[in-house]
């Protein structure tokens, strides 16, 4: 039976929620409108993954929101970005099992330089990003798995849509708590497994891969 290991990026490898609550706040700072968050906590309860209708629920204009992802390509600054513990033991592991491939609605350029840091770009087959602007994300993991050339696998994720975008292509799915929404809210997609912190990570994965 082919199996492959999906994952997402932000909130599941790389610890990069504060960079995009800065990049919230400068760019409501930019365009003169209020953000409504204070701090970490508030936005993971207040951020939506399907992203776009964050900007738009603030005010922002089609021409502003395209400027902010301008202004992105080059505030978005992932070197600064820790990766959650066990991550590079975790590629090396799942590796040896299962074909790995991200994915995620982050420009897979920053993603594939901020891996190559640590030298660890080479453990992954095929890279979806966000290159498309688009949060969407049932289309990115079919084009996924066609391109591994497999149909069954593992989802692994922090948010709904991660979840909902797995199980729609009939994979088994890994919600962690530890990323950029509460885990109420990933407890509420009902994943076949949950992981509270980034060291159960490496079994949850493994029992649904083999």
């Amino acid at each position: 039976m082919k199996k492959a290991i999906l994952l997402d990026w932000d909130g599941v490898l790389c610890d990069s929620l504060q960079l995009y609550f800065d990049l919230y706040r400068e760019a409501c700072r930019i365009h003169d409108k209020v953000f409504p968050i204070s701090t970490l906590e508030d936005f993971r309860g207040w951020y939506n993954p399907r992203w776009e209708d964050n900007y738009y629920e603030m005010g922002f204009s089609e021409e502003e929101f395209r400027s902010v992802q301008k202004l992105s390509e080059s505030y978005l600054q992932y070197s600064k970005a820790r990766l959650f513990d066990g991550v590079a033991e975790n590629l090396r592991v799942w590796s040896e099992v299962r074909p790995l491939a991200i994915v995620s609605t982050t420009p897979s350029p920053l993603i594939r330089a901020r891996l190559a840091q640590d030298n660890l770009e080479q453990y992954f087959q095929v890279f979806t990003g966000g290159e498309d602007g688009c949060s969407e994300k049932r289309v990115k993991v079919k084009s996924t798995l066609d391109l591994l050339g497999v149909t069954e696998g593992v989802m692994v994720g922090d948010t709904p849509l991660d979840i909902d975008a797995g199980r729609f292509n009939g994979l088994q799915t890994v919600g962690v708590t530890y990323g950029w929404v509460t885990p109420e809210r990933v407890l509420a997609a009902t994943p076949d497994r949950v992981v509270n912190q980034p060291d159960e990570l490496q079994r949850a994965v493994l029992d649904l891969a083999r």
